[in-house]
């Protein structure tokens, strides 16, 4: 059962920008549709950013479309937690686009969101417009990187699947994609054979996928599945090896955005869980207060924000392991 819904989101998602016949094509020749579009670009490679779920709208459709004021004004605070770990070695480029309220996935299951996913036809549109729109305008032939959270890098890898299969002259300039805090499965992967996941601190061309979660975790986690990977954002291996927070290059704080050095968290990967342990973090402090999506213990909102310093670093070292 599990095999067949893999299957059917895969072939689903190959047509899903060709079939709906309600969708409004977002003009990204506008600025005004991008969260971040630099004036110029002093790095030789680029971030193509996908923000996770900032759309807390009481509209009965779950849905914040592209130009609903309270999820831009959310989303130009959570790049600042995320993104902009990379601002200081890439351009960053992030589009507006329609997205799903956080009470769309309460009390769901990781294949459900997939389908739900795959269903906003309008978001899907809005994304795929933009990277038309980049890559054939802003891009330029620069190196990229592609860099997602949540429900932003349930998006993103559709984004893999699809798209990217379908541009390879596009897709051969790819440094590496760090999907974050979203399932990236051994079946997803078997599927799409032109994606792999990485192995170490430099090599391109690969997927960087973790969730953070305390050794305590508990409950629900709608975004939790079977046979998912991780590797760790402190030592950049996927072994069970522990990194110590000593190692931890620096965490940023999100009330103050001040960085802290070493940073405050230690990892593990849990081979069994494909998940990040973090095991220095206070669960009361840290924990996004989602029991109904993410139980007692998850530190699914900190999954830059506890590796600041280190996805800068990595992503520098990808780079320039890429253009050399």
């Amino acid at each position: 059962m599990k095999k067949l819904l893999i299957t059917i989101f895969t072939l689903t998602v190959a047509f899903l920008p060709c079939f709906a016949s309600d969708i409004l094509l977002t003009d990204y020749s506008e600025s005004s549709n991008w969260l971040a579009r630099p004036v110029q670009n002093p790095y030789p490679a680029d971030v193509f950013y996908i923000y996770p779920t900032v759309c807390t709208t009481k509209d009965n459709t779950n849905l914040c479309k592209v130009n609903d004021s309270q999820m831009r004004e959310a989303a130009k605070s959570v790049i600042k937690l995320q993104a902009e770990a990379f601002d200081t070695v890439a351009n960053i480029y992030a589009p507006f686009y329609t997205q799903y309220n956080f009470r769309a996935f309460a009390y769901s299951n990781y294949e459900k969101i997939q389908k739900d996913t795959a269903n906003n036809v309008q978001g899907l549109s809005d994304i795929y417009s933009a990277l038309d729109y980049y890559f054939k305008n802003l891009n330029q032939g620069r190196p990229f990187i592609l860099v997602s959270h949540s429900q932003g890098s349930g998006i993103m890898l559709i984004v893999l699947n699809d798209y990217m299969k379908k541009h390879p002259e596009y897709y051969k300039n790819m440094v590496a994609a760090y999907v974050l805090g979203y399932p990236v499965t051994k079946e997803y992967l078997k599927e799409n054979p032109h994606l792999k996941f990485a192995k170490k601190a430099n090599d391109t061309g690969v997927i960087i996928s973790y969730d953070v979660q305390s050794p305590d975790k508990s409950g629900i986690n709608v975004l939790q599945a079977e046979n998912q990977l991780a590797i760790n954002p402190i030592n950049w291996k996927r072994s069970q090896r522990l990194a110590k927070s000593k190692d931890n290059l620096g965490s940023l704080d999100e009330k103050t955005l001040n960085i802290t050095t070493p940073g405050i968290a230690d990892a593990k990967v849990n081979k069994k869980l494909g998940v990040v342990i973090c095991s220095t973090a206070d669960i009361d402090t840290y924990e996004i207060p989602l029991p109904e999506l993410f139980g007692k213990g998850s530190f699914h909102g900190q999954d830059f924000q506890f590796y600041f310093l280190n996805l800068r670093e990595n992503a520098k070292v990808r780079i320039k392991k890429f253009v050399h």
